[in-house]
């Protein structure tokens, strides 16, 4: 668990310090990283799985220990630092993201060492990578998928994996079609990134925004912008 917070350094040392507060926490000055998530109010958390993928946000009462066991699948079995001395060869090629390494090491650790847990974890880590770049490539979030792909290639090397990564980065590039959407996609993400002080930054994003969607109908550029407009209309004046 990580809390993130806008206010100053100061109040909020005092604030852990008078809750007791436990977990690990992080400043968002001007409230960038709130806006990449879409925060509309405080409480407001964001569950993200073992591969780094959001599943789940809103106000923490409506997150159910059902959605928290889901996304737990891959999910290490216990903190890195927590790992043995003789994982520290894994441990070092996970925070590299060198996952043949990760595997071949973690296949040679005895049960003392957690060598089944920690084995069983970062293949399904792998797992849920690759599903989640298919699942993006074949609903036509092309950006995603050539993002996650062009970092795979790197981090399944010497891996059967890598194949399937392959085929969806040549896919992308020969297909023009993807390639206009992923322009798209970059610039709703320019728009998503902005700061929006008055009502007319906000009048002029929502304009820019839906001139978008309009040029793109029918793909993924479509979907993202109404989940955009939707975000931001939400947004009290």
């Amino acid at each position: 668990m990580l809390g993130v917070t806008q206010e100053g350094a100061s109040d909020t040392e005092k604030w852990v310090e008078s809750k007791g507060v436990e977990y690990a926490y992080a400043y968002d000055k001007g409230g960038k990283l709130g806006r990449h998530f879409g925060v509309q109010g405080i409480p407001h958390a964001v569950l993200v799985d073992a591969a780094g993928t959001v599943v789940w946000k809103g106000h923490p009462g409506g997150l159910d220990d059902a959605t928290i066991e889901k996304s737990l699948a891959g999910a290490l079995p216990k903190p890195l630092w927590e790992w043995s001395a003789g994982a520290k060869g894994v441990k070092s090629a996970l925070l590299k993201r060198t996952y043949k390494s990760a595997l071949d090491q973690a296949a040679k650790l005895g049960a003392s060492e957690g060598g089944p847990e920690i084995l069983a974890a970062i293949q399904a880590i792998v797992k849920s990578k690759s599903e989640r770049l298919q699942s993006s490539f074949q609903k036509g979030d092309f950006l995603s998928a050539q993002s996650t792909a062009l970092a795979l290639q790197k981090e399944f090397a010497g891996m059967p994996e890598l194949a399937d990564v392959t085929k969806v980065v040549t896919a992308i590039a020969a297909d023009k079609n993807a390639q206009a959407v992923i322009k798209g996609q970059q610039k709703l993400a320019k728009i998503r990134e902005g700061e929006f002080n008055t009502k007319k930054d906000l009048m002029q994003a929502l304009d820019s925004i839906r001139k978008l969607r309009a040029d793109y109908p029918g793909t993924y550029v479509e979907t993202e912008a109404d989940a955009l407009i939707a975000q931001l209309t939400d947004v009290p004046e």
